[in-house]
């Protein structure tokens, strides 16, 4: 659900899942990871959810 959330915002400001981890130098399939096990580290998720402009709560949103 986190990755799909992260997704979703992310399409709609013009971002890619690969353009939002260049921009916060994460390893390449970083948040695609996170699809899997749902769970993101804390620094990682907040580094997100300021590009997006959002806030950590709402990516946590179902």
């Amino acid at each position: 659900m986190l990755y799909k959330k992260i997704a979703t915002i992310a399409k709609k400001q013009g971002y890619s899942i690969r353009k939002i981890e260049r921009i916060c130098n994460f390893s390449n399939g970083t948040i695609r990871a996170w699809r899997i096990n749902n769970n993101a580290p804390a620094r990682k998720l907040k580094q997100v959810a300021d590009l997006l402009n959002v806030t950590v709560d709402e990516l946590l949103k179902d």
